[in-house]
């Protein structure tokens, strides 16, 4: 399984590759797999490729379930033995 995770183009540099940033981190992404990417978009990342554009609203919702489970969630996160999973 993988994860991608939104972020936004901050500079198109040529056509396969841009800057992305996401909170304070901006890094190079490889996008040659996007048609048309302009500043301002936003890109779904796995492992520093842009796989797929995503609206702005979809990407806030994302980032808002990702910032949800990434919360603590106590001392023994996972379930004993044979205790189901919430």
């Amino acid at each position: 399984m993988c994860l991608g995770i939104p972020h936004q183009v901050v500079e198109v540099l040529d056509r396969d590759s841009c800057l992305i940033r996401l909170g304070g981190a901006t890094q190079h992404c490889f996008v040659g797999l996007i048609d048309e990417l302009h500043v301002g978009d936003w890109v779904v990342v796995h492992a520093g490729f842009a796989i797929d554009k995503i609206a702005p609203d979809d990407a806030r919702a994302n980032l808002e379930l990702i910032e949800r489970y990434l919360e603590p969630v106590g001392s023994d996160p996972l379930p004993s033995e044979g205790e189901p999973r919430a």
